[in-house]
């Protein structure tokens, strides 16, 4: 029995924090060459970078600063091979279109103060949140092997692993005994038992063990929830790294029998790596339940986010209804309760209850609290006369978009240009179908809640209710703005966000939906108020990303748009 002492450095994804991350890697590196004297380290997907780049490759300088920061680090290594992903100057390839691209995304294997070679990036995603095919060059030897003392092993990278027959195969085919896979994979709801479902495939179908190391925290509308995971050649679990934490972890791994080598071989090393008692393991941790990790992602894009961009808290509008309550709640988990300010904005229209759950929540969750009344001729007055005679009626739904703009300006003049992070309270129900605007949920520079679906609030709210009950009974039961003062055409939230995750997450259309068992006329009604929502989706700020498919990177729509699936509804 052959094994290889692996360790893997779980660390947090910092855009283009190459001084940090550097120093980050470096103490790793010491971790494994002098506590652990392990064989190999692996660190994440372009764990040098940070994750998430766009167009920063696009500057030269900083591509050269990576390659610089790599130099450093190589000279740094000792006996133990690390595998560091960063991105790298190529040889000008045009490869999907008329454009040249010189940049490519690697994983070298730093060792003895020099780099021993380097692994490029086989397949590049172009769907969903990525956009890799616009920025960078794809490898052309999918089925490159290193030598780490006595073992051979393959190396991939992340989108490398997801297709059955990509450079796993390959490499395994080669000759591979052991796979180590850098990933920067995004959280959202079930990904963890999909992501573990396809290494134990790759593991499976290879007949060899899989390294599979994530890396963690937020990045704008992205969260990467950790989670590294290792599996034996037949797929078990052997260990699960912390979720949405920074971990350190190592094992004597198995690797499997040696396998006739069809290929040339890169020596990193050939010290030997047989160790004659390998450690037990102990038990691989569980992982979370869903909407205790979506609660989680949030106030780590949330946290993230207000470190990364220098702000000097939170602040949020709080009208006790179920989105400002459970946003609060969140921002209190992110930042601390002494970093998050609420603002109860009553109008004349606003019931006196409200205003004191407010309160209540808020002594609950210990936040500052304030109210300040918005009055209707602040907003409504101003109107031009012209457009008074033409439409002298105001509804009680223009009223409370008059409203929403009122409290929207006392928020921006209170907290806007004092460096505090304006929270947006819309969900992704609402959003979904334009609706957004009417409590004004919209405005704010961040919205935690933009892709958790009405259901999913009520759910996080009971999950944080469980924990300690902070939420007023009239938080829990209150009727949403939307139900209160919306069309008298919009289903429940049960349905909507069915007919939304259907047709947003899945693509499925009218038809589909209907065989579903949804009522047509409802179904249609939804469907044409989602196609004529893609402007007001746009005014949306980012938010974390936690369904299959979010509004932002994911959906790309155009706003003019006169095509439809299906016919309008009467």
């Amino acid at each position: 029995m052959t094994t290889l002492r692996v360790a893997v450095a779980q660390i947090p994804n910092r855009v283009g924090d190459l001084r940090g991350n550097t120093e980050r890697i470096g103490a790793a590196m010491d971790w494994a060459e002098h506590d652990v004297e392990a064989d190999v380290l692996v660190f994440p997907e372009l764990a040098l970078t940070g994750y998430g780049l766009g167009d920063l490759v696009l500057h030269r300088e900083f591509v050269d600063d990576a390659a610089d920061a790599l130099s450093k680090l190589a000279i740094r290594s000792g006996r133990v091979t690390t595998v560091v992903s960063t991105v790298e100057r190529v040889p000008p390839v045009r490869w999907a279109d008329s454009r040249e691209r010189d940049v490519a995304i690697s994983a070298a294997l730093l060792c003895g103060g020099e780099i021993r070679g380097r692994y490029i990036k086989s397949l590049l995603p172009f769907y969903d949140v990525f956009d890799e095919g616009r920025h960078f060059v794809p490898g052309t030897q999918p089925d490159a092997l290193w030598r780490i003392g006595d073992v051979v092993a393959g190396v991939v990278i992340c989108e490398d692993m997801w297709s059955a027959d990509g450079p796993p195969e390959a490499q395994s085919a080669a000759g591979a005994r052991v796979l180590l896979v850098p990933n920067a994979s995004p959280f959202h709801r079930g990904k963890a038992e999909g992501r573990l479902a396809t290494t134990r495939a790759v593991a499976v179908r290879n007949g060899l063990p899989v390294v599979y190391v994530n890396c963690v925290g937020g990045q704008d509308d992205l969260v990467f929830d950790g989670g590294s995971i290792v599996v034996d050649a037949q797929g078990r679990l052997l260990h699960r790294g912390r979720e949405f934490a920074a971990d350190r972890f190592w094992l004597d791994l198995e690797v499997a029998p040696p396998r006739v080598v069809g290929r040339s071989v890169t020596n990193v090393h050939t010290r030997p790596t047989m160790r004659p008692s390998p450690l037990a393991l102990e038990p691989p941790r569980e992982p979370m339940g869903e909407v205790e990790a979506v609660w989680h992602a949030i106030t780590t894009g949330l946290r993230d986010f207000v470190e990364h961009n220098g702000f000097e808290g939170v602040a949020l509008g709080l009208s006790a209804g179920i989105d400002s309550s459970v946003a609060a709640a969140l921002a209190v988990d992110a930042v601390g309760a002494e970093n998050v300010f609420a603002v109860a904005m009553p109008s004349p229209d606003t019931a006196a209850a409200e205003t004191e759950d407010a309160r209540r929540l808020a002594e609950n969750l210990g936040i500052s609290f304030e109210v300040i009344p918005v009055q209707m001729q602040a907003a409504a007055e101003d109107v031009p006369l012209a457009v008074r005679r033409r439409h002298p009626e105001i509804s009680p739904l223009e009223r409370e978009r008059h409203y929403a703009r009122a409290r929207g300006a006392v928020l921006g003049a209170a907290f806007g240009e004092r460096g505090y992070l304006v929270l947006a309270t819309g969900n992704k129900s609402e959003i979904s179908i334009g609706a957004a605007s009417l409590a004004g949920d919209l405005l704010g520079d961040f919205a935690p809640l933009k892709d958790c679906p009405k259901t999913l609030v009520y759910e996080l709210a009971g999950y944080r209710q469980e924990r300690s009950p902070v939420f007023p009974p009239g938080v829990l039961r209150r009727p949403a703005t939307t139900q209160r003062l919306g069309p008298e055409h919009l289903p429940d939230y049960e349905i909507l966000d069915d007919i939304v995750r259907r047709h947003v997450e899945h693509g499925e259309d009218l038809s589909d939906i209907v065989a579903a068992g949804h009522d047509p006329d409802v179904a249609l009604y939804v469907l044409h108020r989602f196609a004529a929502a893609e402007r007001t989706r746009r005014y949306a700020p980012p938010g974390v990303k936690v369904t299959s498919r979010a509004f932002g990177q994911d959906s790309r729509l155009p706003i003019s748009n006169a095509w439809r699936t299906h016919p309008r509804p009467l």
